[in-house]
């Protein structure tokens, strides 16, 4: 039976899985490319999120915890092997939220987290928030980000498309509550663009103290969104941790 989390990607001959996890407003497009670059034993999982790309339908989630719930049940058939997550962004956060929420849970947990272009769960945000905005305020906003192709920044009819879904992930991200969460006992390995104003590069070493297990920082080229720029060094450094 087709599980709408995964599209498929999961496969019962892997010797473990990689489940990626979006940044906001994006999907498991974003992951396409890594379906070819690790080797066969190691099974590339992007995780479709609702209301974009084939989900666009599905009701957004804008509430961090009830998207926490969902994930862990929609990913649960998928769990039994071993597992790695790695997110961008929002999808470091939700990974990162429910690594803690499978370990509280006494479940199966991931034996590697990579975050990337998030900072530490200790560290506050420096951002002026945007989900409450007016349309017009939102997407001026959304364009200091950089990273939105100018064709939906400059189409009215592609920013009413998309408005819901981007702002809904952009609630969730801005009212979670990281702190006091539980320190997982697996290595983290943390990413950020060398030229990313949220977060800075040293916004990253709090990720160390969210485990009791290893740390490691990977500094790359580029602003908030160097998966673009970089995106073959991060792979490069996760399959080198997945293989060891």
């Amino acid at each position: 039976m087709r599980n709408v989390w995964v599209n498929d990607h999961a496969t019962a001959g892997a010797r473990l899985r990689l489940f990626c996890f979006p940044f906001a407003g994006g999907g498991a497009l974003a992951y396409r490319p890594w379906l070819t670059q690790f080797p066969d034993d190691i099974d590339v999982v992007p995780v479709n999120l609702p209301g974009r790309e084939q989900r666009f339908g599905d009701p957004v989630i804008d509430d961090l915890p009830a998207m926490v719930e969902a994930v862990a049940a929609g990913l649960k058939p998928f769990m039994d092997q071993p597992f790695a997550f790695f997110g961008y962004s929002m999808g470091a956060l939700i990974s990162h939220h429910l690594a803690c929420h499978l370990q509280q849970a006494g479940m199966a947990v991931p034996f590697h987290l990579f975050v990337a272009a998030r900072r530490g769960p200790n560290v506050a945000g420096h951002r002026a928030p945007l989900h409450h905005l007016s349309s017009d305020e939102f997407w001026r906003g959304i364009a200091n980000y950089g990273g939105t192709p100018a064709e939906i920044l400059e189409n009215a009819e592609y920013r009413a498309l998309f408005e819901p879904s981007l702002r809904a992930d952009f609630r969730l991200s801005e009212t979670a509550v990281s702190t006091g969460l539980p320190k997982l006992s697996c290595p983290i390995t943390a990413f950020g663009g060398a030229d990313d104003p949220n977060p800075v590069p040293d916004e990253l070493d709090d990720w160390g103290a969210a485990t009791t297990g290893d740390f490691a920082k990977h500094v790359l080229p580029g602003g908030h969104f160097f998966l673009r720029d970089a995106g073959d060094d991060i792979v490069r450094v996760v399959k080198d941790a997945l293989i060891a």
